[in-house]
């Protein structure tokens, strides 16, 4: 298992709205989001099925009320993010590689 501490503080990253953080399972380990049960689901069923086509860095996920969501691997766990609507997409896809490396990948 992660340490999920670092995740407490993902949303102070950059345009990022809201996030969640799943196992392979749909397992919640982390978030700050409106419906986590219900994104729970959608994180798990997405990430799952790009996983089964091959390996991905992200999904992106463009939504009506302009609440882009974005879905990263990260090991075993899959990342949800909802963008926050004053920011770009790839300055949000920056940010929080940089945030994977900074507080997961050196663990």
């Amino acid at each position: 298992m992660p340490n999920i501490e670092p995740f407490a503080s993902l949303l102070k990253t950059p345009g990022v709205d809201q996030y969640i953080l799943v196992d392979r399972d749909g397992k919640i380990f982390s978030q700050a989001m409106a419906e986590p049960r219900k994104m729970a689901g959608f994180v798990f069923f997405c990430g799952m099925n790009a996983q089964a086509i091959g390996k991905f860095r992200y999904l992106a996920f463009s939504r009506e009320n302009q609440g882009h969501f974005f879905i990263f691997p990260v090991g075993k766990y899959y990342l949800g993010v909802i963008k926050q609507k004053d920011i770009s997409h790839a300055v949000l896809v920056d940010n929080i590689f940089q945030f994977l490396k900074d507080n997961v990948n050196r663990q």
